[in-house]
């Protein structure tokens, strides 16, 4: 089941359109007005209209809206001429979809995502080396396909606004007496599933596979990827987070990926200049790096932030940790490699002397704010903690957010 035209109760996001911005919301009534017929005002579907009249009609609408941007109005009095005047009937499937990705836009926080390797599994011997090719269209008819004889959906695929990824929804129906009921619900998280496929790298980015429904889409999804001679199965990552962008700056094939920690000055050309600088400009650097060392030997505390920087990575802006009033934007938050949620278990090895026995007790180690990572450089910046005995899984260099630390070393999965 692929309609975009079904409708949604009237009303049914009304609650979600109040928390987009005020420029969000012109943005999605521009962009279905000039989506014709079918996100057309239902004033023009109920009456039988000239082509001119349709289109006038249209082109006013579009400048009522234009000119709420202009105006300031308030989203209250934009979200209810929406809802109540020209799509009175209630959204569409399409319309639904293209809300709902408008939120994750404007509310990076709003998902929980998690990162899958994308593991292939091949008849010949260059799996390790092959990337899924993704290409939008063909996966988005395989997975209909595959989808079609299990239960119904509707699919949306859109390239995010700002990351390179391309970003999918999928909202499962269904199928027998429930499914003319579920199509016209409002759909809930247990039926709605967001999965990101990032360029050129063997990982993706999906909502947690929590219920039966989910679980067969995630199969389904395995299936669509997957190509003759190549079957694709996705492995679940020690790295879940909050912020989208977090995931993107961690696992895909960018520079500061494998860079991470006190190792993100060299990602970041804080430490060197270019190998295609001029002469003078490598004296130049050279001899201001010589000048601010000196300085920084006459002041302990200077040089203990050095410290500190060369654990965490170099900060360029003032970060907000107030894990109380972080809301569900990311202002203040560094979303780069901003983790909400960090949990590791030590098991360490220990010999009784006494008695000649050796034990390994477990130990849960959790952390939680809006970044993790931040919050414990702020804890070393204060003294609370010693930054030189700090391990590299308490300082974001691993680049997971949970994990078994055995002996001291992070165990690989």
């Amino acid at each position: 089941m692929q309609d975009d035209s079904i409708a949604l109760p009237p009303g049914s996001h009304s609650n979600i359109l109040l928390r987009l911005s005020r420029d969000s919301l012109v943005e999605l009534a521009l962009g279905w007005l000039g989506n014709v017929p079918l996100c057309q005002p239902h004033r023009v579907g109920d009456e039988e209209l000239e082509p001119e009249v349709v289109l006038q009609y249209i082109l006013d609408v579009r400048d009522v809206y234009s000119n709420y941007q202009l105006k300031g109005t308030p989203k209250r009095a934009i979200v209810e001429r929406m809802v109540y005047v020209d799509w009175f009937r209630g959204f569409n499937m399409r319309q639904a979809a293209d809300i709902e990705f408008q939120n994750i836009f404007d509310r990076p926080l709003s998902q929980k995502w998690t990162a899958s390797k994308v593991q292939i599994i091949s008849t010949y011997n260059d799996s390790n080396e092959r990337i899924p090719i993704f290409h939008a269209p063909v996966f988005m008819k395989c997975l209909q396909r595959s989808l079609k004889s299990l239960i119904g959906s509707h699919i949306h695929i859109i390239q995010h606004a700002t990351l390179p990824v391309v970003l999918l929804r999928v909202q499962l129906h269904e199928f027998g007496a429930k499914f003319a009921a579920s199509v016209t619900k409002m759909p809930t998280a247990r039926h709605t599933y967001f999965c990101a496929f990032p360029t050129s790298a063997q990982c993706i980015f999906h909502t947690p596979f929590l219920n039966p429904y989910q679980k067969i889409l995630r199969e389904c999804i395995e299936t669509a990827l997957s190509t003759p001679g190549y079957q694709v199965q996705l492995e679940s990552s020690s790295l879940t987070a909050r912020s989208l962008a977090s995931l993107v700056q961690l696992r895909t094939t960018s520079r500061t990926a494998t860079a991470l920690g006190g190792w993100s000055v060299y990602a970041n050309d804080e430490v060197d200049v270019s190998p295609l600088a001029s002469a003078e400009a490598v004296v130049a650097d050279k001899l201001a790096r010589l000048e601010e060392y000196e300085k920084d030997n006459e002041a302990g505390e200077r040089k203990r932030m050095k410290t500190i920087d060369a654990r965490f990575g170099v900060r360029t802006e003032n970060i907000d940790v107030d894990v109380e009033n972080r809301g569900d934007n990311q202002e203040g938050v560094d979303a780069e490699t901003a983790l909400d949620h960090v949990e590791f278990r030590l098991e360490e090895d220990y010999d009784d002397e006494e008695f000649g026995d050796s034990f390994t007790p477990k130990v849960r180690i959790l952390f939680e704010g809006s970044h993790v990572f931040e919050g414990i450089r702020l804890l070393a910046r204060k003294g609370l903690v010693d930054e030189t005995k700090l391990p590299a899984w308490m300082t974001g260099e691993l680049g997971v957010s949970s994990g078994v630390i055995a002996n001291g070393q992070l165990v690989p999965r």
